[in-house]
């Protein structure tokens, strides 16, 4: 078969180091240590090898699926352009079977397994291959694609056999080698460039040449710092003095630097006095929560899923699965605070990583009395604070700088810290190199990452990457602590002994056919197929809607800073642009099939677990199903068929049957002759109808 000229090119790509290519700070005066290549157990994944403009770029791929507008890089260290990708790796077969492997293309593709080329095509359209027969176990895999210049690009990569219909190709199917030297170097230069977004450096090394206005371009730049809005009403005073001494005591991950040095390791005269002038800004408003509320308030904490995010405030040890710890609650809290705190974290820090679950007032006054009431830690009392002098020290250390949005004043600009190569201040890797700089704990593979991203410069922040920020944040908002996702199980579904005794102690529901307890919640791994983005994105950020699994006290915490972004990029990391296809209106006999095959007249029955709009489902018994009214503003046209196919490929534990054989026919002849597809068609019509 004849080779595409684009392809050519791309054969090439892998040839392309980092380090060759234009779009980087080639005068740069930061120096890394290079990566070599290892060859190390297979990981998940293909690595995915970008080239654009003769720059080049990798990174790991979940999926054989993409979606670039026009007018946007395919990835934020690239410019934006024609671009060539090739995704490299192998896929897995349980068993030497023959495949059917067919693509969705806007643009040119490629598929080779095995040396052999099994699917290529030049058309936007379906393209399908002949059978090809997989050996058991790993078979190499090269996809290679290509965009049409100044038109979107898509590509989803599909597969059937004799045992399922046709499917996006599963995450768990792919495998890598995760010591490639281009992905690894590729990798801590990303790194490298979310820490410098999230670290706010440019909040004090200003330079508007290189760093794009808050608002535009990398949108973890425009991350904000906590309000210093009543402090005094809201945390203890002794707590603040320990926190802006070290916050990394209290929460590994901080974000916030050491500012103050201390001679003895304990709190500094400086926090101190910080600690002072900011409890002063408002009176102290405390108040022992009722103490009868905590067995309630312990089983919000295990059912709603903050267990897994976070320990228990009596956790001591280390933890396997990294959650936060919250034994200092007591020491740092006022409870009318906390309670008001749960109730809303966003309302003076957007970018938290604390999501809002709409509490109630009494839910709120639960959880405070069991949070204050099981917290254990004490702290040592710090020196006494000033706060006159507190307040110039707010004023000259900096903080405002990231806490107000306050222009810097003393620090050195951008250029000015690069030309000792990154080696010095808040980069040093020792207190002597330090200086006064602050302190933000950084690991030796973060300053180098950091580094990194210098010598390659600082264009990337200019632009993004949908596909990539969902990525960041399904991982900084740690979705997969409460969803199970790529075939790994959630954390939340591994801390069943945890939550038992907490669940115990609270009291029994009062009423018959209360929510019930579960970790059992939708994978994460179809999202970006299954949901469609605009219903996605109001569903992250928590805004009101029906909830649409009621039976479950489990609940979908809101994220707003983040949702439309996340919304998008999941999209478009399953090849889906944002806008569905136009369809056109049904036929009247179509809607009426639709309704019937519903019912349990000549139907599948749907209604004895579904309701329908305003219609209760008929006579639900272990397994209730979701209003099948929401089905059309909710869910993507092409996951409703794939479900209604073979549910137990998507979801090994779901409770609904499969109507389908594997010719794709039902028992129900008297419609369309029992063709599924049809018949799923004409339910997704009338569904349409009943939309909500």
């Amino acid at each position: 078969m004849r080779c595409l000229p684009a392809f050519r090119l791309l054969l090439c790509s892998v040839a392309f180091s980092l380090a060759a290519s234009p779009w980087l700070a080639a005068d740069s005066l930061v120096k890394t240590v290079p990566i070599e290549e290892k060859q190390e157990k297979p990981a998940q994944g293909l690595i995915l090898r970008l080239q654009s403009a003769n720059s080049a770029d990798h990174r790991s791929a979940r999926l054989v699926a993409l979606h670039v507008p026009a007018d946007q890089p395919v990835s934020p260290l690239l410019p934006a352009g024609p671009f060539t990708a090739r995704w490299e790796g192998a896929i897995l077969s349980p068993l030497r079977s023959k495949y059917t492997f067919s693509a969705k293309i806007q643009g040119r593709f490629k598929l080779t397994i095995n040396d052999t080329v099994v699917l290529e095509s030049e058309s936007s359209a379906l393209a399908e291959s002949k059978p090809f027969q997989l050996n058991k176990g790993a078979n190499t895999l090269v996809a290679e694609f290509s965009g049409a210049p100044g038109k979107d690009a898509s590509i989803q990569l599909l597969w059937a056999s004799r045992d399922f219909p046709a499917e996006p190709v599963p995450p768990t199917a792919f495998t890598h080698n995760p010591g490639d030297a281009g992905l690894r170097s590729s990798q801590r230069i990303r790194e490298g460039r979310l820490l410098f977004a999230q670290l706010r450096c440019a909040a004090c090394h200003a330079d508007p040449a290189q760093i794009p206005a808050r608002g535009q371009g990398m949108p973890e730049l425009a991350q904000d710092a906590p309000l210093f809005d009543e402090l005094g009403r809201k945390f203890n005073e002794n707590f603040l003095a320990h926190w802006i001494q070290d916050p990394h005591q209290f929460r590994p991950h901080a974000l916030m630097p050491r500012v103050f040095k201390s001679a003895n390791g304990g709190v500094s005269q400086e926090a101190a006095d910080l600690a002072a002038f900011l409890a002063s800004t408002a009176p102290k408003a405390d108040a022992a929560p009722d103490a009868e509320l905590a067995p309630a308030g312990g089983a919000l904490f295990a059912n709603l899923g903050c267990i897994a995010c976070h320990t228990t405030p009596d956790f001591n040890g280390n933890d396997a699965h990294g959650r936060t710890p919250l034994p200092h609650l007591k020491s740092k809290w006022q409870a009318p605070a906390l309670s008001e705190f749960l109730r809303d974290p966003a309302k003076n820090y957007a970018w938290t990583h604390m999501p809002n679950f709409r509490l109630t007032q009494e839910e709120a006054a639960q959880l405070t009395s069991f949070l204050m009431s099981t917290a254990q830690k004490e702290l040592t009392a710090a020196p006494k604070g000033d706060a006159t002098r507190g307040g110039q020290l707010l004023a000259t250390s900096g903080c405002l700088n990231c806490h107000a949005g306050l222009p810097p004043s003393t620090q050195p600009t951008l250029p000015s810290t690069l030309a000792s190569g990154w080696t010095k201040g808040c980069m040093a890797n020792s207190p002597s190199e330090r200086g006064n700089a602050p302190d933000f704990v950084l690991a030796p593979e973060q300053s180098e990452a950091l580094r990194a991203f210098a010598a390659h410069g600082f264009s990337s922040l200019k632009s993004d990457s949908p596909l990539e920020f969902a990525e960041r944040q399904v991982r900084n908002m740690r979705c997969t602590a409460c969803h199970s996702a790529d075939g790994k199980p959630s954390t939340w579904s591994e801390l069943e002994d945890e939550m038992a005794p907490l669940q115990a102690a609270a009291p029994a529901p009062e009423q018959e056919g209360a929510p019930v307890a579960s970790t059992a919640l939708p994978h994460l791994t179809w999202f970006g197929e299954k949901l469609r983005p605009d219903w996605m994105e109001n569903f992250i950020a928590g805004k009101p809607h029906p909830k649409p699994r009621p039976w479950l006290i489990a609940r979908m915490p809101g994220f707003t800073a983040v949702s439309a972004g996340v919304a998008q990029g999941l999209s478009f990391g399953h090849g889906f642009p944002l806008a569905a296809a136009n369809e056109p209106e049904p036929a009247e006999e179509q809607v009426k099939n639709g309704e019937t095959l519903l019912g349990e007249n000549g139907g599948f029955n749907c209604i004895t677990c579904h309701a329908v709009g305003d219609k209760a489902a008929t006579a639900v018994f272990e397994a209730p199903g979701v209003n099948l009214g929401w089905a059309s503003n909710r869910l993507r046209k092409e996951y409703f068929h794939r479900w209604l196919l073979h549910p137990l490929r998507i979801d090994p534990e779901t409770k609904m049957p499969k109507f389908a054989d594997e010719e794709g026919r039902t028992p129900l002849t008297d419609l369309y002759e029992g063709k599924a597809s049809d018949q799923f068609e004409a339910i997704w019509q009338f569904l349409k109808t009943q939309a909500r």
